[in-house]
C-alpha cells in the first residue's frame, strides 16, 4: 500500500495544498481521499493518466474537502477518460457532491464516462481492501477511515475531533493520520483535534507511525518541533509518500 500526500493543509492555508491523499495498491488500484480545490492541480503535476484513480472517498463535504470535484472531472472529460468512476460519501452529503459533478460537464447532462454513486457503510469490501468507517466529533458528519491491505492499515481520520469510535478504528494501524489543529489544548467539545489529544493517542494506542494534519500555518513550527521529541510523531508534507510494503518514506 503506497499513500501519496497530496495535501495537508487547513482550509485556508497559504503554504499547503487542501489535505488529501491518494492511495495505491500493489495492483496499481487507486483511491483518491477526499478533493479539495488544490487537489486537482496536485494531482495534474504528478502528470498521471486520467484514468488512474478507480474511486473518490469523501470523509465529509466541507469545501476544502470537496470543491476540487469540478474541476477534477472537467479534467478528466476534456482529456477523454472512460474508466467508470466509483464515488462514496455519506449519503445526506450526497447531493452536494452531485452538483459539483453536474457543473463539470454544464451545460450537458452526461459525462464521458460513468459515476457509480456508493453510500458510505461502517464495513464493506473492495477488491480486496477492507474498509471500516466511523464518525470524528466536527462541526457536520465527518466519516473517518480505515483501509486494510493483508497485514497493513491505514487509518485517515478526515476532519474531526476523535471519538470512542473513530479511535478504534486507530487500533493496530501501521499508519495513521490524525487532523491536528492546535499545539495547544482546545475545549473538549470542539470540533478539531489538538495535539495533546493526538499525542495521548499516539502513546495509548503504541501506534508506530502517526502523522499529524490539517494544521494552522501558525502553530507548523511548533508542531514539528513538538512531533520531534517522540519518534514515529510527525507533521505531514505536501508531496510526502509513504510506502508501507516494503515499509519506506520518501519526501519530494
Amino acid at each position: 500500500m503506497k499513500i501519496d500526500v497530496l495535501g495537508c493543509g487547513s482550509a485556508f492555508s497559504v503554504q499547503q495544498n487542501t489535505s488529501a491523499i491518494c492511495v495505491t495498491d500493489p495492483d496499481h488500484r487507486q483511491w483518491l481521499i477526499d478533493c479539495g480545490p488544490t487537489i486537482p492541480r496536485a494531482l495534474w503535476q504528478r502528470r498521471g493518466d486520467v484514468n488512474d484513480i478507480d474511486a473518490i472517498y469523501f470523509t465529509h463535504v466541507h469545501p476544502d474537502h470537496c470543491t476540487g470535484l469540478t474541476a477534477l472531472l472537467n479534467h478528466w472529460k476534456s482529456f477523454g477518460r472512460r474508466k467508470p468512476l466509483i464515488i462514496w460519501s455519506q449519503r445526506e452529503q450526497r447531493p452536494v457532491l452531485m452538483q459539483l459533478a453536474s457543473l463539470a460537464n454544464w451545460p450537458e447532462s452526461d459525462l464521458c464516462f460513468p459515476i457509480d454513486w456508493r453510500d458510505s457503510e461502517p464495513e464493506w469490501h473492495w477488491q480486496g481492501w477492507k474498509i471500516r468507517t466511523a464518525f470524528s466529533h466536527h462541526e457536520i458528519p465527518n466519516l473517518a477511515l480505515r483501509i486494510e491491505m493483508g497485514d497493513k492499515a491505514l487509518f485517515y481520520s478526515g476532519d474531526g475531533r476523535p471519538t470512542p469510535e473513530s479511535t478504534a478504528l486507530m487500533h493496530h494501524a501501521s499508519l495513521a493520520f490524525q487532523e491536528c489543529a492546535s499545539l495547544t489544548a482546545l475545549a473538549s467539545d470542539a470540533s478539531h483535534g489538538d495535539f495533546p489529544g493526538c499525542l495521548a493517542l499516539f502513546e495509548q494506542l503504541r501506534l508506530p507511525r502517526m502523522g499529524l494534519y490539517h494544521c494552522h500555518d501558525a502553530a507548523l513550527p511548533a508542531l514539528a518541533q513538538a512531533c520531534a521529541a517522540h519518534p514515529g510523531l510527525f507533521l505531514s508534507q505536501d508531496g510526502m509518500t509513504i510506502d508501507l510494503n516494503p515499509y519506506a518514506e520518501a519526501t519530494d
